[in-house]
């Protein structure tokens, strides 16, 4: 039975206002004011154009945090999704207990990155961190916390959402591992493949859509990076951990310029739509 115009207009009408009211008409009405001088508390508005994008392009800080993004994405992303899988394909045979190591890999995952970034601050202290601990009782000196260093700063806060992260990759990957059936991984066997090939002519090729999503789900994820860099590091040491979240979060509560805040925060927003373009155009050639 095919619906008419006017029971399209019935069944969808609702959700189409509700959507529009609760999520399309605030969002565009966000994207208005970075045109605008908009600040909460201000008496006046003034339309500024592009001003505003022309300040945060033009602020050093958020070009390293820019940078720093980047770098995020190129690290992180290939390590949660190879940790995760390597422990999906650990899990996805039966073994006496794998339900309770299913429940504990989500544990990391489940706390909230506030309390986690507040966990790892602790493990990293130059005081009472476990590093400084296992030094002192060989009798070594003690060190500096990684997160207070240049050059590895930025690298151990990635080492902390990678391990926060990766087992939410492998929770999402399991069941499509799973399905794989025992026939394919024995006539690979039989055949005498590597691991590696067994991975590559086997398991990618049946769960690369979920792959894929989860790839696009992850890089949206590091784009927005905040909590977890606000918690350890504040953006510092100088501005080596600072991402565009965070600058964003700065700038309209830290020193009251509302404005370029939201600017920035939209640029995120677009940073996060171009990568979902790009996991639409490669969902298309995957399901043809």
């Amino acid at each position: 039975m095919r619906l008419t115009r006017r029971d399209r207009v019935v069944l969808f009408g609702p959700f189409v206002l509700v959507v529009t009211a609760l999520l399309i008409g605030p969002a565009v009405l966000g994207l208005l004011a970075t045109f605008t001088t908009y600040a909460p508390g201000r008496t006046t508005t003034e339309l500024v154009g592009s001003a505003n994008y022309a300040a945060v392009f033009a602020s050093g800080q958020f070009l390293v945090a820019a940078r720093n993004v980047a770098v995020f994405v190129l690290v992180a992303v290939p390590l949660e999704l190879g940790i995760g899988f390597s422990l999906a394909y650990v899990l996805r045979r039966s073994f006496r207990g794998r339900g309770l190591w299913r429940v504990l890999l989500l544990v990391p995952w489940l706390v909230s990155p506030i309390a986690n970034g507040v966990m790892w601050h602790f493990l990293f202290s130059d005081s009472t961190g476990l590093l400084n601990y296992g030094l002192a009782a060989v009798g070594l000196p003690s060190q500096p916390s990684p997160l207070s260093q240049h050059g590895l700063a930025l690298l151990t806060t990635i080492g902390v959402e990678v391990w926060r992260t990766s087992p939410l990759v492998a929770f999402l990957l399991l069941p499509s591992l799973s399905a794989i059936s025992d026939e394919k991984w024995e006539h690979a066997t039989i055949e005498g493949a590597s691991w590696f090939s067994q991975v590559r002519h086997v398991a990618l090729p049946s769960i690369r859509p979920i792959v894929l999503a989860v790839t696009m789900l992850l890089t949206g994820a590091a784009l927005g990076t905040f909590d977890t860099v606000l918690i350890l590091t504040g953006g510092g040491p100088g501005s080596e951990t600072m991402t565009p979240a965070l600058f964003s979060y700065q700038q309209a509560f830290g020193v009251n310029n509302w404005p370029v805040g939201a600017t920035s925060a939209w640029l995120i927003v677009l940073a996060v739509l171009v990568v979902g373009g790009v996991y639409l155009t490669l969902a298309r050639r995957v399901d043809s």
